[in-house]
């Protein structure tokens, strides 16, 4: 019940400032008991001892001071909370009283001045290092005041009775020494099992993380890895110890990687970069595995302390952002897509503007000077000829808008063809005859080779034509004059061959991709600029696909160009919307510098 009572009080006695701290706590409880113990009993027993020997002596009041301190180095780590203070008062009170037995058992000679030894060693049982250091110039200086003591002649001879109680002394010193070794073990013991409880607990928590957490030395290779290693890198933990985690980072990736280490080891802040991994699942043994990629973000930062004294340099945390990525990429893409699209608009208007714009001034102009008051010096030829002008520009307005209106249908999928049997030989003597004044105005030869048994083809008259005259309008205006156009129809198979192809300027290799995308115009080897909306191909291919056809473009500058619709001469049972292009650049060929047809290939 006392000793119960007594560990109450040391509880009591600890400074509020270690109280949130349970091992530092616990250590000024140590300290508190053993020293009320051992103070506390010491100044109890003295008024009995004084009693039994009279007028107390230099050794009775070494007794006492020793004891008083004790109690007071008590007082002084419950008043401030400094065990540093109090503990090395503690050593100086066992020391003075370790002289003090000593002086009364032969000074010098005295054995119990081994006892002073045991300062500094209990010294460990409470503190660090720094503890030890004070105990033991504690216990030194004791060492020297009794060298003092002793040439000043302060020091008794041994009494009779030290002999016959040295041995008895000899044990108690001995069987402090064992206590205080004992206490160094059990302490030591106990530190290593927390130890372990701490390295089991934190081992838990990793392998219960989703995240790759991994240690590396000084040279980046690995020296532990935790159970997310399975499923972020597709290995046992103890795989990826030395470089296998290197061997399964993406290898463009590599260069990252290592420079992320690099830098996490030499700076001060963390350092945050993405990488992928590839490697090959455990999972699924004995069937056909396929590789696995992952975009991983790490998060690296330098590791300082005793985990550097240990090996370790960086501690790294990665986590699979795969998903992330993806959803970013997406919206990049999304972005991109909308740039494309306001720069489309901003092109679209642009363009639009220019081709509306042109024939509403000759409309608006030759209108004005029809209408006006004083024409009388308009005769009925110049009447004609602005009439005409008129005519001729309302026809352009209502082409623009037609064909605006047509691709528009044709990108919303409202456009639709009215498929029936159709003389392909036929529409193109039309289409030809339709365009022959514009090429004759231009000194352009306009010719037609049709071949031989071609079958009906099923398919919309009005959309077939509209492709057939956008074709040659294209060729007639990028061909100079002097300059040759063929319109070719043949039969290959079960497919109908309509091409047309030119000796005009031709089609830089650069452009030959972005054809067929609305409003693009590509330049001429002399850098012509053209009139034009840039949609007619974009209406072609529009028109192709919903006939389920394919185009194929070779052209180069200075050569020409030539334009193939491979139409399927029974109708397409799915339609595709719009139609393929394929483009390439095309050689010099024997028909585009003689008079003779062009041999037309598939």
């Amino acid at each position: 019940m006392a000793m119960t009572a007594l560990r109450i009080q040391a509880a009591a006695l600890v400074h509020a400032s270690v109280q949130s701290d349970p091992t530092e706590r616990q250590r000024h409880e140590r300290f508190v008991l053993s020293r009320l113990l051992v103070g506390g009993g010491v100044l109890g027993l003295a008024p009995a001892y004084l009693a039994w020997r009279g007028a107390p002596g230099a050794f009775e009041a070494a007794m006492v001071v020793a004891a008083a301190l004790a109690v007071l180095s008590v007082a002084l780590v419950s008043r401030t909370g400094r065990l540093d203070a109090a503990h090395a008062l503690s050593s100086a009170a066992l020391s003075l009283f370790i002289v003090a037995l000593a002086g009364a058992t032969g000074g010098l000679s005295s054995p119990l001045l081994l006892w002073l030894a045991v300062v500094p060693v209990e010294a460990a049982v409470f503190g660090s290092r720094g503890f030890m250091l004070r105990a033991g110039w504690i216990a030194v200086g004791a060492l020297f005041a009794a060298i003092g003591l002793q040439w000043l002649g302060l020091f008794t001879q041994a009494a009779l009775w030290t002999g016959e109680s040295m041995p008895l002394l000899a044990m108690s010193a001995l069987a402090q020494a064992l206590v205080v070794t004992a206490v160094l073990l059990r302490r030591r013991h106990a530190e290593e099992r927390e130890q372990r409880v701490s390295e089991a607990r934190s081992q838990l928590l990793l392998d219960h993380v989703g995240d790759l957490v991994t240690w590396h030395d000084a040279s980046g290779a690995v020296v532990f890895a935790n159970a997310a290693a399975r499923t972020l890198a597709g290995a046992d933990p103890r795989e990826l110890l030395g470089r296998g985690l290197f061997e399964r980072v993406h290898i463009a990736d590599r260069p990252v990687f290592l420079k992320a280490l690099s830098d996490a080891a030499h700076g001060e802040e963390g350092v945050t970069v993405s990488f992928r991994t590839l490697f090959v699942p455990h999972e699924g043994a004995g069937e056909a595995r396929l590789p696995v990629s992952l975009w991983l973000e790490m998060q690296a930062c330098r590791v300082a302390g005793t985990a550097a004294a240990d090996g370790a340099a960086v501690v790294c945390v990665m986590r699979d952002v795969t998903e992330r990525r993806a959803v970013e990429e997406t919206r990049d893409r999304g972005h991109a897509e909308a740039l494309r699209a306001n720069d489309i608009k901003g092109q679209f208007l642009a363009t639009v503007s220019h081709e509306l714009r042109t024939p509403l001034n000759a409309i608006i102009g030759f209108s004005e000077m029809l209408s006006a008051e004083d024409n009388g010096w308009l005769d009925a030829g110049k009447r004609l000829e602005y009439a005409r002008i008129i005519h001729a520009s309302g026809h352009h307005l209502l082409d623009v808008v037609n064909t605006l209106l047509d691709i528009s249908k044709i990108e919303s999928g409202a456009m639709t063809i009215e498929r029936e049997p159709l003389d392909l030989a036929a529409m193109a003597q039309d289409c030809c005859a339709l365009m022959a004044l514009r090429a004759e105005t231009g000194g352009i030869a306009l010719e037609r080779v049709v071949g031989p048994a071609l079958p009906a083809l099923e398919g919309d008259r009005r959309a077939l034509k509209q492709v057939v005259l956008n074709l040659l309008s294209n060729a007639i205006k990028f061909t100079p004059a002097g300059g040759r156009v063929t319109l070719a129809v043949v039969r290959d198979g079960d497919t109908i061959d309509l091409s047309v192809s030119d000796t005009g300027i031709g089609i830089a290799a650069a452009d030959l991709p972005r054809l067929g995308d609305p409003f693009f115009q590509a330049k001429g080897a002399y850098d012509r600029t053209h009139e034009g909306t840039g949609l007619g191909l974009s209406v072609v291919r529009g028109l192709v696909g919903l006939h389920g056809g394919r185009l194929t473009i070779e052209s180069a500058p200075g050569i020409g160009t030539r334009v193939s619709v491979r139409l399927p001469s029974g109708g397409a049972d799915s339609a595709e919307q719009p139609a393929k292009i394929v483009t390439f650049a095309r050689a010099p060929r024997r028909g585009l510098d003689t008079k003779e047809p062009l041999r037309l290939t598939a």
